[in-house]
């Protein structure tokens, strides 16, 4: 049936005022964690981030809400997540976010050590950045990416898919690090087994150089030109080559990327629930996902720009490592070692 102009009237009527309606409840909620905060006066925050980059968030939400005072445990994923189950067997419940890999929780979350928190910032992310439970957001991901010597490889030789990788000039010629598991397991996942397992057979045929050590360290190691190219991190190769001026590159064409997720967790049985909220959503929130540009990392938020326009999400054909791909971490870790170990 036609609408009349009364009726059109008040869809866009009711369209306008859906942003102010959204406004306000948002505007409630702060207020509502704010009132928590101010008694509660703490959060404890188990992070995986560097304690210099960590500190400068703290420092800024500090600033934002002096009345909330941010206690600080650094470790790596495993024996942050450690720690964690350990307090937990004990009943001792001592931290109320948790800011580490999704692939490495995954076990966490299923023991029920986590609770769902909707944070009204997680608009922002796209839906494969963010648990559809609201258990986790990311704050920041990792890019794996193939980077190449400018030096060594001219532009139009770069590898700009994996396909290139089997060409006969790349054999021996590429750096990859001797535990790739979960970049091989989220390419067989994506690609489907068959497939995968063609082209994993085909590369180890090229010899490359399992390497030990960081990303960073390979991308170092391309950069100075002992290896042509390598699969690494795209923000480091982006870090080497903007402030240090190294000959590294890489092409942003890739299908797919494959990405790793860092998040952000609020612990079932977190003592300060209102201040880990609030610590939470402004983790999420624009102002602080801007300071992640700062620190060389990429924001999982679609609104903010990366250092680098080739760094955006939104512009690369993403392959999230899924949490649930760590129950298959040791079939895929027997058939790395198998596969490139001949």
């Amino acid at each position: 049936m036609p609408r009349g102009p009364i009726d059109i009237f008040l869809i866009l009527l009711f369209m306008a005022l859906l942003p102010l309606k959204a406004n306000g409840a948002e505007k409630g909620h702060t207020e509502t964690l704010l009132e928590g905060a101010k008694k509660e006066g703490r959060v404890v925050w188990y992070a995986t981030m560097n304690i210099t980059d960590a500190k400068k968030i703290i420092d800024a939400f500090e600033k934002k809400y002096p009345f909330v005072k941010v206690d600080l445990y650094r470790a790596g994923s495993q024996p942050l997540l450690n720690r964690i189950a350990s307090e937990y067997r004990g009943s001792r419940y001592l931290a109320d976010v948790a800011e580490t890999n999704i692939f490495e929780s995954h076990f966490l979350q299923k023991k029920g050590f986590f609770q769902p928190y909707h944070s009204p910032e997680a608009k922002f992310f796209p839906s494969q950045f963010k648990d559809a439970n609201g258990f986790w957001v990311a704050d920041y991901i990792l890019y794996y990416i193939i980077a190449y010597n400018t030096r060594l490889i001219k532009s139009s030789e770069a590898p700009k898919s994996y396909q290139d990788l089997l060409h006969p000039r790349w054999k021996g010629n590429i750096g990859l690090k001797d535990d790739a598991v979960r970049w091989y397991g989220a390419l067989l996942e994506y690609w489907g087994e068959e497939k995968g397992k063609v082209f994993m057979n085909h590369l180890a045929a090229q010899s490359p150089r399992l390497l030990g050590g960081s990303y960073g360290l390979i991308s170092e190691l391309i950069a100075a030109g002992e290896v042509p190219a390598g699969i690494v991190y795209a923000p480091t190769v982006e870090s080497l080559r903007r402030f240090k001026g190294a000959p590294i590159d890489w092409e942003a064409g890739l299908d797919p990327v494959v990405t790793s997720v860092i998040a952000l967790y609020m612990l079932a049985k977190s003592p300060h629930p209102s201040s880990a909220k609030l610590f939470i959503d402004f983790f999420l929130s624009k102002e602080t996902q801007q300071f992640l540009v700062a620190m060389n990392r990429v924001p999982a938020r679609l609104d903010i720009e990366p250092i680098s326009p080739k760094l955006h999400p939104g512009r690369l054909k993403i392959a999230v490592i899924r949490p649930e791909m760590s129950e298959k971490f040791d079939h895929y870790s027997r058939e790395f070692k198998e596969t490139f170990s001949k």
